[in-house]
């Protein structure tokens, strides 16, 4: 799956107003191999590749990877669930003018709320074979 096409998962989601209900990942902490998002509107995954973020669309909860556990009460979820997905963007690009990494999709940041109603913004980065999540100031 194209960098653009992940993207398109998650610009849907924030199209249709999509609230977050479920965070899980392959483990607890700052850092996932598998992280899947459960939106009122649908299931997302996202996994580390060798080209970045894998973001993929899931129908069936039972189509999801197994060994996931519940991160609702990790930072940042607990603050988000809930909340609707208002925007999704490429991260990094500003610093990436002229790199070669700019056909990876390296980091992803997705905001919840609008810009007027104190918005949290969750920026998501591949690490080799992880994901780090962590809260941006908006």
């Amino acid at each position: 799956m194209s960098m653009q096409e992940g993207l398109e998962i998650l610009e849907r989601v924030a199209g249709a107003g999509g609230k977050i209900l479920r965070a899980e990942g392959d483990r607890a902490g700052a850092s996932v191999g598998v992280l899947a998002l459960t939106f009122d509107v649908g299931r997302v995954v996202i996994a580390p590749s060798d080209d970045g973020l894998a973001i993929a669309a899931v129908e069936a909860r039972d189509a999801l990877p197994d060994g996931l556990g519940s991160l609702d009460e990790e930072e940042p979820w607990w603050r988000l669930l809930g909340q609707p997905l208002t925007a999704a963007w490429p991260g990094g690009v500003e610093e990436g003018v002229g790199a070669s990494g700019l056909g990876k999709l390296m980091i992803v940041k997705m905001r919840f709320r609008e810009e007027t109603e104190n918005p949290r913004i969750v920026r998501l980065e591949a690490t080799g074979s992880a994901i780090r999540v962590s809260l941006d100031d908006a």
